[in-house]
C-alpha cells in the first residue's frame, strides 16, 4: 500500500512518457494519441482534435491515420502544427529501430520534448518530475524481457507491466499489507515493525540539505522515522545504487554514526564487499535474538540468492 502518495507509474509525467512510448510503438493506440497530441503544447487545439475524431469515426480508422488523412484540409496554422506532430512520431519510429529498450525510452523522452518541458517547468517540483523521467529510463535499462514471451515484444511487455502496476485499487484494506510512505507522511503514526530505507550519505541526509544548511531538519526527520517503530526497527542502506542509469557507491548515512553502538546490531552481506577492499568488514551481532529458528532453514544474517533479485541478506 502506498500511503499518502502516488505510485510511480501513476504520476502525470510518467503517464505522458508512457503515452509517447505507446504511440511510437503502436500508432493505432488512440488513448495514447489523445493524451500526447498537444502535450507539450504544440498548437493543436480542440477544434482540430474534434475533426480528427470525426473523420476516424466516419472512416473506421484510428486517430493517427485520421490525422494523416485530414492534415492538408485544415487551416494553415492547424495543418502545420498537426504535420509537425505526425512527422515527430514517424521520425521517432524510424530512430528507435534496433535500439535497446532503455535507449528507445531515452530517445523518445528527449525527442518528444518532455525532458525539456519538465526541466524548464517553473513549479517547485520541476526537479523531481525530470528525475522521475530519468528514473523511467533507468527502469527500462534494467528491465529483463522473457525471451520465451511470444505474445508481446520487449517494449509492449514493459509498458503492460507499468500499466498493471498503476491499476491497483488504492482503496483496498491495509490489513496484511506493507505500507510504504515518506517520513513526512508517517508523522503521528506508529507501527509494530518499521523499515527505514535509503540511509546513504547524500540521500538521507540529502546533498541539498547539507549545502543549504538544513541538516538539523533532516536529522529531526530521521528521528521521526525511527520513533514510528513500536517493537522492531530496521535501518538499511545500499552498497550501491542505480540513479539515472548510472551506478553510484555511497557510504552509509552519517546519522547512523550518531546512534550509540550498544543499541545497534549490524547485519552485513560480505558478498557486496568482494573486489572493493582486501578485507571483509566485521559483522557485529550483539543481539541474542538473532539466531536461527528451529522451524526455518534460514537464519538472520545469512546470505541467500533469489532467482530474480540476486544476492541478499536475511534480516
Amino acid at each position: 500500500i502506498v500511503y499518502g502518495g502516488l505510485r510511480f507509474f501513476e504520476r502525470a509525467e510518467i503517464k505522458d512518457a508512457k503515452g509517447y512510448v505507446r504511440l511510437t510503438e503502436n500508432t493505432s493506440d488512440n488513448i495514447a494519441f489523445e493524451r500526447i497530441v498537444n502535450f507539450p503544447t504544440r498548437g493543436i487545439g480542440l477544434t482540430t482534435v474534434e475533426k480528427i475524431r470525426a473523420y476516424a469515426k466516419e472512416n473506421h480508422t484510428d486517430l493517427f491515420q485520421s490525422s494523416i488523412a485530414i492534415v492538408n484540409s485544415l487551416p494553415t496554422r492547424a495543418s502545420n502544427s498537426l504535420r509537425n506532430f505526425i512527422d515527430l512520431i514517424e521520425s521517432m519510429r524510424d530512430s528507435i529501430k534496433n535500439l535497446s529498450l532503455g535507449e528507445k525510452v531515452k530517445l523518445i523522452l528527449v525527442e518528444s520534448g518532455l525532458m525539456t518541458h519538465y526541466a524548464n517547468d517553473k513549479t517547485s517540483k520541476k526537479v523531481s518530475k525530470k528525475e522521475n523521467l530519468e528514473e523511467l529510463v533507468s527502469a527500462a535499462k534494467q528491465y529483463k524481457h522473457d525471451i520465451d514471451d511470444y505474445e508481446m515484444n520487449e517494449t509492449q511487455r514493459f509498458i503492460t507491466l507499468a500499466t498493471l502496476d498503476s491499476s491497483g485499487d488504492s482503496n483496498q484494506s491495509n490489513h496484511g499489507c506493507v505500507q510504504l510512505m515518506t517520513v513526512h507522511s508517517a508523522k503521528g503514526l506508529e507501527f509494530p515493525v518499521v523499515f527505514l530505507v535509503g540511509l546513504e550519505e547524500n540521500l538521507f541526509p540529502s546533498g541539498r540539505s547539507k549545502d543549504e544548511g538544513l541538516l538539523d531538519e533532516e536529522r529531526r526527520l530521521f528521528y521521526v522515522g525511527m520513533t514510528r517503530a513500536m517493537q522492531s526497527l530496521t535501518l538499511t542502506y545500499a552498497s550501491h545504487r542505480y540513479l539515472n542509469g548510472r551506478r553510484f557507491f555511497y557510504g552509509h548515512s552519517s546519522f547512523l554514526n550518531e546512534i550509540p553502538s550498544n543499541f545497534l546490531s549490524y547485519i552485513r552481506n560480505p558478498e557486496i564487499y568482494r573486489g572493493m577492499s582486501t578485507s571483509t568488514p566485521e559483522i557485529k551481532n550483539s543481539n541474542p535474538k538473532l539466531s536461527k529458528s528451529n522451524s526455518s532453514p534460514y537464519s538472520i544474517g545469512q546470505v541467500v540468492k533469489h532467482a530474480k533479485f540476486g544476492l541478499g541478506t536475511v534480516v
